[in-house]
């Protein structure tokens, strides 16, 4: 648990400082390389995941596979694209589980939990941390909202919510035995992703938590759960493994960028669609994995 609490503590006070030295345009530019990085690398390895998960898979199998998990990310971007605001809110529900369960599943302990606690727990973290990224760039993800035609979200109401869910949470953790000496642990969290959140873009404070307290523990589950080890050589076969699939989605998104003539102005929405496409087969993917872990 120190060790835990010694990384948070330094993550977040290397990126409070770079978000007090860099301007808005900069801290962007930190968090899109940081996503386009290891956030994407993440995701990169779902067909080995599956290809684990069903053991006799056959070349042609792998190959169809492949083509329904496109097919999968196509599938939400026409959904975005016939019903926005409804596939946006999805996209916020999916995304406060995900990030939940991958939070709550670092912690060994957990796995002990009764199924009715692990999941207030993993739903209340994970709406803990958006209200956070809401309130605190209210007007950023107001304007986001309004692209799809999404009603404005009001201070008051994100405050109401917060309130609320953090008393759930912290209840839930003190009445669970396996949970009460993790409750320091969660509130200097996220005390200091409150800090975050009010010195850095939106892009900035995502990118940070998504980049070293999910896609990172993620990376680490994946590992073990593919290859057995989480030693330095099945590290290395995991990001061979996820080159082909992170060149892939980079070239797309140049040529996409280069070629598409979109406004400044309309980039957070393509880039929360984009997103959302690849967020929506990748969840399913990592939720067998878990469950298949148990």
């Amino acid at each position: 648990m120190t060790k835990i609490i010694i990384f948070r503590i330094a993550v977040f006070s290397i990126f409070i400082l770079i978000s007090c030295l860099l301007s808005a345009n900069y801290q962007d530019m930190v968090g899109f390389a940081l996503v386009l990085s290891v956030g994407l690398i993440h995701g990169a390895n779902d067909l080995l995941i599956i290809k684990k998960n069903s053991k006799s898979i056959s070349n042609f199998s792998q190959f169809r596979t492949f083509f329904a998990y496109i097919g999968v990310v196509f599938v939400g971007l026409i959904f975005f694209y016939l019903i926005p605001s409804f596939a946006l809110i999805t996209f916020i529900l999916v995304s406060i589980y995900h990030f939940g369960e991958q939070h709550i599943q670092a912690i060994p302990i957990t796995r002990k939990l009764r199924s009715n606690y692990r999941v207030i727990s993993i739903v209340s973290h994970g709406i803990i941390l958006f209200t956070i990224i809401f309130m605190n760039n209210i007007e950023v993800v107001n304007n986001v909202f309004l692209s799809f035609k999404i009603n404005f979200l009001s201070s008051n109401t994100l405050n109401l919510i917060l309130v609320t869910v953090t008393v759930v949470y912290m209840s839930t953790l003190v009445i669970n035995k396996y949970l009460t000496s993790f409750i320091i642990s969660e509130i200097l969290f996220f005390v200091l992703f409150y800090f975050l959140s009010l010195s850095s873009t939106l892009i900035l404070c995502f990118s940070v938590y998504f980049i070293f307290f999910h896609s990172i523990l993620s990376i680490k589950d994946q590992v073990k759960y593919i290859y057995g080890s989480n030693d330095n050589i099945s590290l290395k076969r995991y990001l061979l493994n996820s080159m082909p699939y992170f060149i892939l989605a980079l070239i797309f998104l140049i040529l996409f960028y280069n070629f598409s003539e979109i406004d400044n102005s309309d980039l957070l929405p393509i880039i929360f669609t984009f997103l959302a496409a690849i967020t929506f087969p990748h969840v399913i993917v990592i939720e067998k994995m878990y469950r298949s872990m148990k």
